[in-house]
């Protein structure tokens, strides 16, 4: 089934019956550690889902469950109404189909030594379809302030996933996978970034998964939904418009057990002044092609500033400097 025909579809996007996953063992001797157990899960379509909980509590299992990139033995798993594991022992179309329809993006991308090398990023965003997505590419560009000149050699951790998450998300997806991609971008660049997602749920009927420890500027305007693992389980399952927020509570959560309204204590926080600071930033910077200029007159002021404080032409005054300091003379 393709993308094509998911537009009027009436599955849920993700459908997950007693599953249960193992680590494989390291050796006969030990015990097999459990990575989730007994996950039920229905999540519809036109969903953003935030996925909460501790290191080593199950979140990247289950993304990877999810993408189809770890084997399951035990439970059943549907995306779309279909059996993401079939695609593997099918033709290559459903192969195709596969990796169109879900889109999964991991922390692992940015230790790889490919992307820290001297490739231009307009190559990068060309050779997975960049041209052939040419609004979405522009669009994202934009959206993440990606410079297409970069050279990935050059970039910080900060830039190299920005361009990570270009490219996972040039191609239309129905189901986005996101597994702490956001460590590393900047509140202005993460907040249009999850905006734009919003509105891909919205429009294009699509639906994300988000496990992240950044919770500054996620409320219920971005997320319908917020699940709670620990341990390999699901602890909370909570829709988000059972959650309210108010500034006279007397602590910080209090939950409610008659009606499953949690109701959380407004707090103060400087994600507000961060995205205001940096957003005038961006305004006094402009375009890339402005900074590239102005960045170039800065450099060429420094250089002749300093080449008039050191150089003449009847004297190399560093090597005299060099020459009255040494300790020896």
């Amino acid at each position: 089934m393709t993308i094509e025909n998911h537009k009027n579809d009436t599955s849920l996007a993700i459908e997950v019956k007693d599953l249960t996953y193992e680590f494989p063992r390291s050796n006969s001797a030990t015990s097999p550690k459990i990575g989730l157990q007994d996950i039920n899960l229905s999540i519809n379509w036109s969903n953003s889902v935030l996925l909460v909980g501790p290191n080593g509590s199950g979140k990247s299992t289950l993304l990877r469950i999810l993408a189809g990139k770890t084997l399951i033995k035990k439970g059943q798993l549907k995306l779309g109404g279909f059996d993401p594991f079939e695609f593997s022992t099918k033709t290559k179309h459903h192969n195709s189909d596969i990796n169109n329809y879900i889109t999964y993006l991991g922390t692992e991308w940015i230790t790889n030594s490919v992307i820290k090398r001297d490739i231009p990023v307009n190559l990068l965003l060309s050779s997975i379809g960049g041209d052939l997505y040419l609004a979405r590419r522009n669009l994202l560009i934009e959206i993440l302030d990606i410079d297409p000149s970069w050279s990935m050699i050059n970039l910080s951790d900060g830039e190299r996933r920005r361009v990570q998450i270009a490219m996972g998300l040039i191609k239309p997806w129905k189901l986005l996978l996101l597994d702490e991609v956001t460590i590393d971008l900047d509140v202005v660049v993460r907040s249009k970034l999850l905006n734009y997602l919003k509105n891909e749920c919205n429009e294009r009927n699509c639906t994300v998964v988000y496990a992240t420890h950044i919770f500054d500027g996620l409320g219920n305007e971005w997320c319908d939904r917020l699940l709670h693992l620990n341990s390999g389980q699901i602890v909370n399952d909570v829709q988000m418009n059972k959650i309210k927020f108010e500034s006279n509570l007397d602590k910080d959560v209090d939950e409610k057990d008659d009606n499953e309204t949690i109701i959380i204590k407004k707090s103060s926080t400087l994600h507000p002044l961060a995205l205001y600071w940096l957003n005038k930033d961006l305004e006094e910077r402009g375009s890339r092609e402005d900074e590239k200029l102005k960045m170039a007159k800065r450099h060429n002021d420094w250089k002749n500033s300093r080449d008039g404080h050191y150089f003449d032409a009847n004297e190399d005054k560093l090597k005299t400097y060099f020459k009255n300091t040494r300790s020896d003379k």
